[in-house]
């Protein structure tokens, strides 16, 4: 757009100059002209157009006197038309550039584009901090308004320049949908220094440390089972929908919903379109061997309507469609023919009144699970924790993809851990107080509960491995994923058994 604009700035004055020139030639070749050099042709244009006209200066010739009419039928519109083009210009760019330049000390977040996702994230960023300045390209959509609201087109190494080259404090968001396109920026961004978030479901390693990506559906499963914690009543749970969304919500439902020995859930799924069932086969074999100590996983072939009695006697039931209409659809067929006593939750980008939702964008796109400052950081240090007796210890930077995701699903049980030693199934929050309470409750108990609690971590280790299809074998090899710990705790050495206390542990030291 401001291409655009100037250049019918330039056509504009090219015109304008030309009918000057024009003017002196043809006024020159009268003796009784009075314009005689483009000064004197730029003065009667100028008193001309701006309907002054103080008659002395004045073409004598047909040819100056056609130029003069020209001027006089444009009057104060040509005028009009390059003051707002121009105007425009320095407000387009010149004006947010000073703005930049003068808010150096603020912090800055910067959008790749403006849209309903980064809109929502825009606002609680605004809430959460002080001082901060909006940053979104001048030519996307008008969402956000405000005055932290800073409109410009510049790419990352302007941005650096009008920074005075200080990273600290910027904060660069990539969420246009394009999800390798969105990486490729980001990873670009996130090389120079830059803190870098990228919505994108991409398996990437060498990832660079300043770069976190994220994805709506990971966000939207962590939210769902941190705000609707399991309870222990609740043994049957019904998915209906596994779609995307479906797939994501029970991929985390089985690796944080891991409790103590002796407490199972049946996880009952419908309509797996994510193919979640063929896609990790290791899992599935684990659960269909069904120790006595785990849960079940069933997928069912056929339609959740004809399963009446496994609804009336189930204890939750999401229903995760991706679709919203489709999810509205099955909530409404549920309610109208199926008596259930079962709790029942309806994924909804958006409210609808009556309807138990949960999924909205303002619960999905926030701070927390977009930038994950609480979970990274308990996740560093649980790497950091196991790196102490490592012979040969990794940096974070340097972990694979599957290794961070390791720490951070065992950062994420950490909550299911602070429920079980403090008897609170409630709990939506970890904070400091609880960890603390939580680790004073470990020493205490562990003397005698070693077993319980190492077992539980052992089984959640398992279960991740076994989401990513690793197998069982007594030589360890990470390219082929086999791993000789992928066994029962009980045939594990008491040296192996010890070795999961140390999540336990990491309750004392967040």
């Amino acid at each position: 757009m401001m291409k655009r604009r100037l250049k019918i700035l330039l056509i504009a004055l090219a015109v304008y100059a030309a009918l000057l020139v024009i003017l002196v030639a043809v006024e020159s070749a009268s003796p009784d002209a009075t314009i005689h050099n483009l000064w004197d042709a730029l003065w009667f244009s100028l008193i001309t157009m701006t309907t002054v006209g103080y008659g002395d200066l004045s073409p004598v010739t047909a040819g100056g006197r056609a130029v003069g009419i020209i001027f006089a039928l444009c009057s104060i519109g040509i005028l009009t038309l390059l003051i707002g083009i121009g105007l425009s210009i320095i407000s387009g760019h010149t004006i947010p550039s000073l703005r930049l330049r003068f808010g150096r000390r603020k912090t800055w977040y910067v959008f790749d584009s403006e849209n309903e996702d980064t809109a929502v994230l825009a606002e609680e960023l605004r809430k959460s901090t002080e001082r901060c300045l909006l940053v979104f390209p001048a030519s996307s959509t008008r969402l956000v308004t405000g005055t932290e609201v800073v409109r410009l087109d510049a790419n990352t190494d302007s941005l650096l320049r009008l920074r005075g080259g200080n990273k600290d404090g910027m904060f660069m968001f990539f969420m246009v949908g394009d999800p390798w396109k969105d990486y490729s920026e980001a990873t670009e961004a996130a090389e120079k220094g830059i803190h870098s978030y990228c919505m994108a479901d991409v398996v990437a390693d060498d990832i660079p440390e300043e770069l976190e990506l994220f994805s709506r559906r990971e966000a939207l499963s962590r939210c769902y089972w941190k705000e609707h914690p399991l309870k222990n009543e609740d043994g049957c749970v019904i998915l209906i929908g596994c779609g995307q969304t479906g797939s994501a919500l029970l991929e985390r439902a089985l690796l944080t919903n891991v409790f103590e020995k002796g407490r199972t859930t049946e996880y009952h799924v419908f309509d797996d379109s994510a193919d979640f069932e063929t896609l990790h086969p290791e899992l599935m074999e684990y659960f269909a061997s069904k120790p006595s100590e785990e849960d079940s996983l069933l997928f069912h072939k056929g339609s959740w309507t004809s399963e009446a009695e496994l609804i009336r006697t189930a204890d939750r039931i999401i229903i995760c469609c991706d679709e919203d209409a489709d999810a509205l659809e099955t909530y409404e067929t549920l309610k109208t023919w199926f008596p259930t006593g079962a709790t029942v939750h309806v994924r909804l980008t958006a409210p609808v009144p009556g309807v138990p939702g949960f999924g909205e964008r303002k619960d999905v796109i926030t701070r927390e699970f977009v930038m994950r400052d609480a979970v990274n950081r308990q996740a560093r240090m649980m790497h950091a924790i196991y790196s102490e007796n490592s012979p040969s210890p990794v940096e974070w930077k340097d972990l694979s993809y599957f290794l961070r995701q390791s720490n951070i699903a065992a950062a994420d049980h950490l909550i299911v851990k602070a429920r079980y030693l403090l008897g609170d199934e409630n709990m939506t929050e970890l904070r400091e107080e609880d960890c603390r309470r939580a680790y004073e409750r470990f020493r205490e108990v562990y003397a005698d509960q070693a077993d319980i609690l190492q077992e539980m971590e052992h089984r959640r280790w398992m279960r991740f491995h076994l989401m990513f299809n690793w197998k069982y074998d007594p030589v360890r090899n990470n390219s082929h994923r086999r791993h000789p710990l992928l066994l029962p705790y009980d045939e594990l050495s008491q040296a192996e058994q010890r070795k999961d206390s140390y999540a336990w542990e990491m309750l004392g030291r967040i």
